[in-house]
């Protein structure tokens, strides 16, 4: 599952990034170091879904303001967009709601709206 050396980069890289005392409570931190100075390798289940939960709330306080507006208003715009395509009958936006390159430029449309984002 996870190794210790594993955890130490995550904890480094969380550490530099100023993201382990903002997106962490004292528990998931106190989990993670501790599961640094007694385990070599996680093979707990219970511990492991943890150390999950504790990698998704890194991973989310990481993430860019655009990259949150990407998964946020462009992934459902491009759904949207791509099902009114579908009912007008063009079989080719079937894959718009899984192209990230529409989902992007739908978003910089977007952001770059003269109106601001958000603010329809």
């Amino acid at each position: 599952m996870f190794s210790r050396s594993f955890l130490i980069e995550v904890r480094k890289n969380a550490l530099r990034r100023k993201t382990w005392w903002k997106a962490l409570d004292r528990l998931d931190r106190a989990i993670v170091d501790l599961t640094i100075r007694v385990v070599d390798e996680v093979r707990s289940e219970d511990l492991g879904v943890e150390i999950v939960k504790i990698l998704k709330k890194l991973n989310d306080a990481l993430k860019s303001p655009f990259v949150r507006a990407m998964e946020s208003y462009g992934l459902e715009r491009a759904r949207r967009l791509s099902e009114q395509a579908l009912f007008w009958g063009y079989k080719e936006a079937k894959s718009w709601k899984y192209d990230f390159g529409f989902v992007k430029y739908l978003t910089v449309i977007e952001t770059n709206n003269a109106m601001g984002f958000g603010q329809r």
